[in-house]
């Protein structure tokens, strides 16, 4: 950059192009730019961070205190399809409090101190979670912990306020192993688990309805004697204090009490927990349908062909707990459910991803960029660059991108995948790279992951597993990742550092095989366990031929000598036919995705292929394309992407024979089957990019 230059030159900076005022919160009015400082140049501040390219450098607030003080939340509104205009500041948004201080003197005050009283009086006559008892009472050497309140504006898909809660929480740090508490562990479901019932679903016409239960944890009783103080606000007369009798939130035990609680009511009702996800629950019916329940914490998606045993087993669980009806699906763990007219479903976090913008202050009048992060992007490790403050906001930037990497868009993971490894020592360039991402969020943020309905029976997986030899400049090591597909869509993915350095090319797509074949069997004993019969091995493709022959066979080669005996269970899963392994040219080997980043023709091609579509808000349900450019269904047939005609041969997938999803009945696993196609045709490669370069120029 030019020190002489009036602003930033840099490609990659956010917003620090021209100043810009900080933005009051309860203001929708444009700032004034006029009034305010031009940022800082990198070069007049090394040793300062900045954060969102907005503050400047002699000002007395640091650039951590602004971002805490600073807030603004958008939503999505459906007028336009631009993004521009999409992204509207609401007006009324602020923070939770975060103390009893906080709620008692805001204007919200009567609103909060009601969440309060009904929180802990419910608690105290309808749960009996607690006797009140004199401190006297409390054996010499007790833990006597402490309580708090949490507070919590409940909001819906679309950012409306729904309500207010306070949540009466023990600070369980002060229990002691062996003597408050011993097992601590709790199951969830597996996002993978979620999106592979989802995709069965969306490819068999099944219904998919949500519920949830209040005041789960307050439902199974202590197994030790645990004595709490009343919280603020609560003031008990004399020398009292709160003798647990059940299970509350902040307890270190109170998930695994709360977890068996609810697994032994879904026993009852007839349902089995699957080895490989323990909160994936199944059953089949007199007919031999399956029905599926999967749980995370409290939450439940119901998916069954029949709304009568959905209705069975919300009546079921209606006997012991208080149960929220939501009805279809729309909105769980901060995923947004979309059912198509056609059948389909689309996943996205559209409010996720507007909350995280908002978080970090991020100017959404910030032009938008084709890809997550620059090809051939080059960082290091340098010690000694960020304070504690700094570091907490980058690892709270990293990991509010890798949920969102985990929920529904896997076109980010290998970009924040990378980023987290400089955690611990961010610097000036981590941290534009991670505004690099925000602003290819800020242009996809309608993105959505879509399971088509399909005709054939699902019979298995296939997946894709690559390798990016010597990746890391610091250590050599190489990065790998996978992707496997259900319905046309990926439902799992991975993009991380192996645990060694990789001497050749051979030895890291080795090593990456390993990795894919364990998801590989799961997922192909997940669908065993779903009732999806019969279930063909798991079908990987990769790149390299050579791995593929030390997989297949004991080939004794100098290369291959120094691999560790536990690496050779990638052939030891070959040869038991739990996987099945394939060659692929690397134009088609999808999961190049997750080892680099790619230019932007090769990575939005291979976004369409992982099943990502862009929502438009003016066009129908079932309207998507890719980056704004274009509506699928206006493509001529010579248009449309190979994947959506009959191949020449059989495809390694049954169902539709777009879909990278399952393993055909025609072609089995060990017949050497072909991948598909490129998902697009040079002419809609070029359409497709040059939509996303119109839509990255459209703002600026």
């Amino acid at each position: 950059m030019d020190p002489t230059s009036k602003y930033s030159a840099d490609p990659l900076d956010l917003i620090g192009s021209q100043p810009q005022a900080p933005l009051d919160p309860m203001d929708t009015q444009p700032p004034d730019f006029s009034t305010y400082r031009e940022p800082a140049l990198a070069e007049e501040s090394p040793d300062r961070l900045d954060l969102i390219g907005r503050h400047s450098r002699d000002e007395s607030p640091d650039e951590i205190d602004f971002l805490t003080r600073h807030h603004r939340a958008f939503i999505a509104t459906d007028d336009d399809t631009s993004d521009t205009k999409a992204i509207a500041p609401v007006k009324s948004i602020t923070s939770d409090p975060q103390t009893w201080r906080e709620a008692m003197s805001g204007n919200k005050r009567e609103v909060w101190a009601k969440a309060a009283a009904d929180e802990f009086n419910s608690m105290r006559d309808d749960f009996k979670v607690f006797t009140i008892d004199d401190r006297s009472t409390v054996p010499a050497g007790a833990t006597i912990v402490s309580s708090k309140f949490v507070w919590k504006t409940k909001r819906n898909a679309l950012g409306e306020i729904t309500g207010h809660k306070a949540r009466l929480v023990a600070q369980g740090n002060r229990q002691r192993d062996g003597i408050d508490f011993t097992e601590t562990f709790a199951p969830v479901a597996r996002f993978s688990s979620i999106r592979s019932l989802l995709a069965l679903a969306a490819t068999n016409g099944l219904h998919v309805h949500q519920a949830d239960i209040d005041k789960a944890y307050l439902h199974g009783d202590l197994d030790h004697d645990i004595w709490m103080t009343a919280p603020r606000g609560f003031d008990l007369p004399g020398d009292k204090v709160l003798r647990l009798r059940r299970s509350i939130y902040g307890l270190k035990q109170a998930g695994r009490i709360w977890n068996r609680h609810i697994d032994a009511s879904l026993r009852d009702l007839g349902y089995t927990a699957t080895g490989t996800d323990h909160c994936v629950y199944s059953r089949l019916d007199d007919r031999q349908r399956p029905h599926y329940i999967a749980l995370y914490v409290d939450d439940l998606l119901m998916i069954s062909p029949d709304l009568a045993e959905i209705e069975c087993v919300i009546s079921g669980l209606e006997q012991r707990y208080g149960v929220k009806r939501l009805g279809p699906a729309e909105y769980i763990l901060g995923i947004q459910i979309r059912r198509l007219d056609d059948g389909s479903i689309a996943l996205s976090q559209e409010r996720y991803i507007m909350d995280v913008l908002a978080r970090f202050h991020f100017d959404t009048t910030t032009r938008g960029t084709t890809v997550p992060m620059t090809p051939g992007l080059s960082l290091t490790a340098i010690p000694g660059q960020a304070t504690e403050r700094i570091r907490s906001w980058y690892l709270q930037a990293i990991g509010s991108l890798l949920y969102i990497s985990l929920g529904t868009r896997p076109d980010i993971a290998f970009a924040v995948s990378y980023l987290a490894r400089f955690a611990n020592n961010p610097g000036h360039r981590h941290w534009i790279a991670v505004k690099h991402i925000f602003r290819y969020l800020r242009a996809t943020y309608r993105d959505e992951l879509v399971y088509a309905r399909g005709e054939a029976r699902i019979t298995g997986v296939v997946g894709y597993s690559d390798a990016n030899w010597g990746a890391c400049v610091d250590t050599s090591i190489s990065t790998m990742g996978y992707v496997f597909y259900i319905a046309g869509s990926a439902v799992s993915w991975s993009s991380k550092r192996q645990s060694r350095v990789a001497d050749s090319t051979t030895d890291a797509e080795y090593l990456a095989l390993l990795h894919a074949g364990k998801e590989g069997i799961y997922l192909s004993q997940l669908l065993e366990e779903l009732h999806v019969q019969p279930v063909a091995p798991a079908h990987i493709f990769t790149d390299n031929e050579a791995a593929a022959a030390v997989a297949r066979d004991p080939v004794r080669v100098t290369g291959t000598r120094h691999i560790r005996l536990r690496e050779h269970f990638v052939r030891d899963m070959v040869n038991r036919g739990d996987i099945s392994l394939s060659h692929v040219g690397t134009s088609d080997m999808v999961a190049d995705i997750f080892t680099k980043a790619l230019g932007p023709k090769v990575f939005l091609t291979h976004c369409y292929a992982l099943g990502l579509r862009t929502r438009h808000p003016r066009l129908g349900s079932a309207s998507h394309s890719r980056g704004g450019g274009c509506e699928e269904s206006t493509l001529s047939s010579t248009e449309a992407p190979r994947s959506s005609r009959t191949p020449a041969s059989p495809p390694p997938c049954g169902g539709d024979l777009g879909a990278r999803d399952c393993l055909s009945e025609q072609a089995p696993a060990d017949s050497g089957a072909r991948p598909l196609g490129r998902p697009l045709e040079h002419v809609f490669d070029q359409l497709y990019y040059v939509s996303n370069v119109v839509l990255a120029k459209s703002d600026e």
